[in-house]
């Protein structure tokens, strides 16, 4: 409740100041005008004051303009920022995830590539957060995001879809390849350095679940999703640490060991 009101009270503020700033544009060009008569003692019969006048209209519109449309663009860079990207991770977040994987789907169905996805969830990132506070577990989530960032194509798309939870889209990458690419994440994962506290180092696991429409019939992103996500849990119950494939036989498409 508290942060609705603080939220409430901004914007009343945020109203005023562009009041604020609309006034103070709307009154520089006059004033602005007096001055520069002044300045050149510019007075209606003098020879060129049509054309002073003329060019300090243009002028003085193109630079009111440039800067508001530079602090418009600035402000729709956060705002587009806000809605694709996670705050925490700065990986998308779970609406653009989604955006995403429609988009990919539909150049698998026109292009007839392959697509492959990637589901990945912590293990016991629970007593992470009971042991070391929300806090420190924000910090391993920051961290293996940055893992994540490290260890993909540019064309890939990783995203935090829940809590622990982030998917990998992959374009172009068939069932093997995302088996070895899974293997490549689980292991930089085991190898990196997750610190909480005043500089403990902590272990910390991933379980990965993949799909891919090379190995598997798909009609369309979210049944991608689920079989990916299925993968996932089923990886879970296989002990934790390790790459489940969402096809029968997948694991030889994996090295399966760091």
């Amino acid at each position: 409740m508290a942060g609705n009101g603080g939220g409430g009270a901004r914007k009343p503020k945020a109203r005023l100041l562009r009041l604020v700033q609309g006034a103070a544009l709307g009154l520089g060009a006059p004033l602005g005008w007096q001055l520069l008569r002044w300045l050149f003692d510019l007075a209606p019969t003098h020879p060129r004051y049509e054309l002073v006048l003329d060019v300090y209209m243009a002028v003085g519109g193109v630079l009111v303009f440039a800067v508001f449309g530079y602090h418009l663009g600035r402000k729709e860079q956060r705002l587009e920022r806000l809605t694709l990207v996670d705050p925490l991770t700065s990986l998308y977040n779970r609406r653009h995830f989604e955006l995403m994987l429609e988009t990919e789907f539909a150049r698998h169905l026109r292009d007839g590539t392959d697509l492959s996805l990637l589901m990945l969830d912590l293990d016991h990132f629970k007593q992470v957060n009971d042991t070391w506070g929300h806090q420190e577990g924000d910090r391993v989530l920051t961290t293996l995001a940055g893992i994540l960032r490290a260890g993909l194509r540019a064309q890939d798309v990783a995203a935090r879809v829940g809590g622990e939870e982030f998917a990998v889209i992959m374009p172009g990458v068939g069932g093997a390849g995302a088996m070895t690419a899974a293997e490549r994440l689980r292991c930089a994962v085991r190898d990196g350095t997750f610190v909480v506290g005043p500089g403990t180092r902590i272990p910390v696991r991933i379980s990965i679940g993949v799909a891919s429409t090379e190995r598997l019939a798909v009609s369309g992103p979210s049944e991608l999703f689920r079989l990916a996500d299925d993968a996932l849990y089923r990886a879970k119950g296989l002990g934790r640490d390790r790459v489940e494939p969402a096809w029968p036989g997948g694991a030889e498409d994996g090295p399966g060991s760091c």
